[in-house]
């Protein structure tokens, strides 16, 4: 019996020994870092792998006594953990030992194992953060390339826009010249005050054409306010106003008011409610002047401030309506296919959703949902 009793120790020993061997091969090769301490932070066990993260061998990190001498201080709140029994996903930016900057995920949880009560595991996602940056950076770029591409197309317009303040200074600056010539009268004096007040006007109205192209071509992160859906719509109706006419394309507008506010990047929305625009009046330009008609809507519907662009153009054919938003996908000949693509992208990161759909009578309608707070 005490042979049996022996043998059966002996098996568990080695059981106990393999388990041991395959816990410590599993954390020497895994790439997080485990760490096991106590209530004060005190390590109780540091993982054989710590080095992949931090550059140090275990006995350098038992050396620094406390967690918070790796991983900084203020790394969670104890209530909090208490409360929960875990906390995942804090972030903290720490120096590896040879000066490296990196960036962990760190996972707390209460444990209870042989003194050790709380477990760290740390994920280096530096590579990760990297790669979110660049692509957010490519994001930036897209958009830029978007917005460049749409001022090109505003150009003609753009120039008359300019044209016509600069035109009317030039003729009022020659007027007061030819008032200065000596001899003025009062009555002279009351023309030359209103030929610089037109002046003045009129420059301050080539100045904000310039800084609306500005605003559009600038490449930005969001800024979110509190916006006017109407304003930001009025915005751009001024600017496309002459390209309009020059197209033969009526613009009507069916503005709701008063709207709620809605939180959101000016120019970012400006830019989508103008690709829009500029879609519609492409899409008329088989169409005959006299059928050609622009409108733009706003409402409050369920929550939200929806605008809508809808042109008297042929419609779009049903089996290319799910594609519409899809990257290089375009109708347009000679066209990217980004326009609508950057426009969703504004549209979700402000919360909202963008869609089309065909008009009953004739024409498409764009329609984009923007959350009110």
């Amino acid at each position: 019996m005490s042979d049996l009793t022996n043998g059966g120790r002996e098996r568990a020993y080695q059981a106990l020994r393999e388990s041991e061997e395959l816990h410590r091969a599993t954390l020497g090769n895994i790439s997080d870092a485990v760490f096991l301490t106590d209530d004060g932070g005190r390590f109780t066990f540091v993982c054989p792998n710590v080095d992949v993260i931090f550059g140090y061998v275990p006995d350098e990190v038992h050396a620094m006594m406390r967690i918070n001498h790796l991983l900084g201080e203020d790394l969670f709140d104890s209530s909090d953990l208490a409360a929960q029994g875990e906390i995942r996903n804090i972030e903290r930016e720490v120096s590896s030992k040879s000066g490296q900057r990196r960036v962990v995920l760190v996972h707390v949880k209460e444990v209870s194992i042989n003194g050790s009560t709380r477990l760290f595991t740390c994920r280096d996602v530096t590579e990760l953060k990297h790669a979110e940056e660049e692509l957010r950076v490519a994001r930036l770029d897209l958009a830029h390339a978007s917005r460049l591409a749409l001022v090109g197309e505003l150009m003609a317009s753009i120039t008359h826009e300019i044209n016509q303040p600069l035109a009317s200074i030039l003729a009022n600056a020659s007027a007061g010249i030819l008032r200065l010539s000596g001899g003025e009268t009062a009555a002279d004096l009351t023309e030359l005050r209103e030929i610089l007040a037109e002046i003045r006007d009129q420059g301050r109205l080539a100045g904000d054409v310039i800084a609306r192209i500005r605003a559009l071509a600038g490449k930005r992160p969001l800024n979110k306010q509190t916006l006017d859906a109407n304003e930001v719509i009025s915005d751009i109706l001024r600017l496309v106003g002459s390209d309009a006419r020059r197209r033969h394309v009526p613009i009507r507008t069916e503005l709701a008011s008063p709207l709620p506010p809605i939180m959101g990047d000016r120019v970012s929305l400006q830019q989508v409610v103008l690709n829009l625009i500029l879609n519609g009046m492409d899409a008329m330009d088989e169409q005959k002047p006299e059928e050609r008609q622009l409108i733009l809507r706003t409402r409050r519907h369920n929550g939200h401030v929806e605008i809508e662009v809808s042109d008297s153009g042929p419609g779009i054919p049903a089996d290319r309506l799910p594609r519409l938003f899809e990257a290089f996908f375009t109708t347009k000949q000679g066209g990217l296919g980004l326009g609508l693509v950057i426009a969703r992208s504004i549209v979700e990161a402000h919360g909202g959703r963008i869609w089309a759909e065909n008009r009953d009578e004739r024409g498409a309608t764009f329609r984009m949902a923007l959350p009110v707070p």
